[in-house]
């Protein structure tokens, strides 16, 4: 409960071979690994020796696992279904679970539905050249096996952004544009956010690409807020001057989980102006509000000058800051917005409550928000400004007077510590 695994190929990508060695830095099992070898001998038609081990490297001057594989096998073409009918073998021998194997075969598919789709054949019928080789085979079910040492599946997975390289790339079918169209494609199912790289060549592969996109469930810009625990570097096959050739991948604990609160990412959006009418501005912080902002803040300021001004500061949810921004810069007539992107931690749960009252002999309810943290315990009660306005108005009673039974009520609430969420409170 609260793992965090973070993937991080942002600088120099991810293939299948950096994915498991990366997964064996952090503690996998290895031997379960090595012994994958005599399986795959037994399943797969035209290999006549295999030889798995790891070694440790240095890349860009950090040490990492790297995964040493020695194949000697007829060819490394072979069809759609071979390569299934060979996971289902190599799944009974290795007692892959339920999840590892789940993952396999997520993982092959996506790769055979996507070659199949770039070069316009049937999945089981299109000979795979470059990830028809045992390597993928490897590659997949020995990253299976130690997600599977791990417990790493079922937890909550994120991945930086994918580093995918530059130049062109030569393989079986000719010479293309970094990434290759296999890779890209995967990448594009999977809702990847991607970066070009630092390097010319090849930094993802189709087969890194379909473990990590089967892998993670969110692709995001930064690490968030949590406790680390454990890191494992692998190590790719180049070495490259520019960068590291490493793969990163980090285990946690969620934050929430350790402090009963909930974390998240919000846009604060800001922009100064001082040519605009105050009718325009507060047109603006109302449709602001209705288009989803958070909060909105006017904030009287002086600028070059000395002429007054506002500075207008947004608070917004990662998924419509831009189209916040957008109103601002029409409605103010603003040259740009400043948004800066912050972690906060925050109650997990608030509702509104009604609360039943007696006031002056009759029977009114009012709207309470009461908010608990992740243990369900009651952090804070505040009352509803406008059903109490309401109410006071309908009865023709001072407002203080509504709201200092409202606020008994609250006390009452807050010393009870109350879990329940249904909260019906009579009061005389």
């Amino acid at each position: 409960m609260g793992k965090i695994v973070i993937v991080d190929p942002s600088v120099a990508g991810i293939s299948g071979d950096m994915f498991l060695s990366s997964l064996i830095s952090l503690g996998a099992d290895e031997r379960s690994i090595k012994d994958l070898g005599d399986t795959v001998l037994r399943c797969i038609d035209g290999v006549s020796h295999i030889e798995i081990g790891f070694t440790d490297v240095i890349r860009g001057g950090v040490k990492a696992k790297k995964l040493e594989v020695k194949i000697e096998e007829e060819h490394t073409h072979r069809r759609g279904a071979e390569l299934i009918r060979a996971i289902e073998c190599i799944a009974k021998g290795v007692e892959l679970g339920e999840e590892a194997l789940r993952f396999s075969f997520n993982t092959l598919k996506m790769l055979l539905e996507i070659e199949a789709y770039v070069h316009g054949r049937g999945m089981n019928e299109i000979e795979l050249h470059e990830i028809g080789s045992v390597d993928t085979i490897i590659d997949i079910v020995g990253s299976a096996l130690a997600l599977q040492s791990l417990n790493l599946f079922n937890v909550y997975t994120i991945s930086m952004p994918v580093a995918l390289g530059g130049g062109y790339v030569k393989f079986s079918h000719g010479v293309y544009p970094v990434p290759a169209p296999a890779t890209i494609e995967i990448l594009k199912r999977g809702k990847a956010i991607v970066v070009g790289g630092m390097v010319d060549g090849e930094l993802t592969t189709p087969t890194g690409a379909a473990l990590l996109t089967n892998f993670v469930k969110k692709f995001d810009y930064r690490y968030p807020l949590f406790e680390l625990e454990a890191i494992g570097y692998g190590a790719g096959e180049k070495n490259f001057d520019a960068i590291p050739n490493i793969l990163r991948i980090v285990t946690g604990r969620k934050i929430d989980e350790v402090i009963n609160y909930r974390i998240e990412d919000i846009v604060v959006l800001e922009t100064d102006i001082d040519d605009t009418t105050g009718e325009v501005v507060g047109y603006t912080f109302e449709k602001l509000l209705n288009s989803g902002a958070r909060d909105v803040s006017i904030i009287p300021i002086y600028m070059k000058k000395n002429r007054p001004g506002y500075t207008v500061r947004v608070i917004a949810d990662m998924k419509n800051y831009k189209e916040l921004a957008r109103i601002l810069i029409e409605e103010t007539g603003t040259l740009g917005v400043r948004y800066s992107v912050y972690s906060r931690i925050a109650v997990p749960d608030r509702e509104i409550v009604p609360i039943e009252l007696e006031i002056n002999g009759h029977r009114r309810k009012i709207m309470l928000k009461i908010s608990r943290d992740g243990r369900g315990n009651i952090v804070n009660v505040k009352l509803e400004y406008e059903s109490v306005r309401e109410v006071a108005h309908e009865l023709g009673i001072p407002l203080r007077e509504v709201l200092n039974i409202v606020y008994r009520t609250i006390d009452r609430i807050t010393q009870s510590k109350s879990q329940d969420s249904k909260l019906q409170i009579n009061m005389e």
